[in-house]
């Protein structure tokens, strides 16, 4: 029975297969140093003070650009202040399921936030086909360039507060979730719209007053995409 000896006898002179890989060099370090990220981020409870001071300043300025363009005399009566009372409150819901942390800190779902993106235009045109009329004869032009520029001046800044809070944000679907957040901001501008302007008509109605809604959805889609990933 051959020994130990013998069975190890020439094992040296086997070659390494992996010989050319230990000649290499080692890989260059890069250069550069790994800098910091420009700004720190932020706490979940300062992210939480700086959502909440930035829909109280938009809301503020909702209201105050309403009642500067003037209130609509019908606005007590049941059948206008109460559906302007349900889109305020399903904005101010639709919001916090879209911004609140679910368990664990994680945000809410990516369906929950299609879901919400697409129920706001669909319900507010639902409810514009069975609320309002066709208006014989047709509304002026002018009407309705008048109220899409108050749209437009009425949605700059709560569309811009929501860009530079929920800046890195979204952890996931960012475009899908700046698309929700900004047609629930274009929601709580509708609000402001129909409080003050009296038009019935379904074209007007749906055109006009739904601009923001639709352009809250293009652009916090885009703003999302752009910076809204954490």
């Amino acid at each position: 029975m051959a020994n130990e000896h013998d069975l190890l006898r020439g094992i040296e002179d086997i070659p390494d297969p992996a010989a050319h890989l230990a000649a290499r060099p080692p890989p260059a370090l890069a250069e550069a140093p790994a800098e910091a990220p420009a700004e720190p981020s932020l706490t979940r409870p300062a992210r939480e003070r700086r959502a909440l001071s930035a829909t109280l300043a938009g809301l503020a300025w909702i209201l105050l650009f309403s009642w500067g363009e003037g209130l609509r005399d019908d606005l007590g009566s049941p059948r206008v202040a109460v559906p302007l009372a349900v889109a305020a409150v399903l904005s101010g819901l639709g919001l916090l399921l879209a911004l609140r942390p679910r368990a664990r800190g994680l945000p809410a779902s990516v369906r929950a936030i299609q879901a919400l993106a697409v129920a706001v235009p669909v319900g507010f045109l639902a409810a514009a086909v069975v609320r309002s009329g066709v208006a014989d004869p047709p509304v002026p032009l002018e009407l309705h360039l008048r109220c899409v520029a108050s749209a437009l001046c009425t949605a700059l800044v709560p569309f811009a507060l929501a860009a530079l809070v929920l800046r890195r944000s979204f952890l996931s679907a960012p475009a899908w979730r700046g698309a929700a957040i900004g047609s629930l901001c274009g929601l709580g501008v509708v609000v402001g719209l129909e409080a003050h302007c009296a038009l019935d008509d379904l074209l007007h109605v749906a055109v006009a007053h739904g601009l923001p809604i639709a352009a809250g959805a293009l652009l916090g889609a885009a703003a999302g995409a752009l910076r809204g990933r954490a």
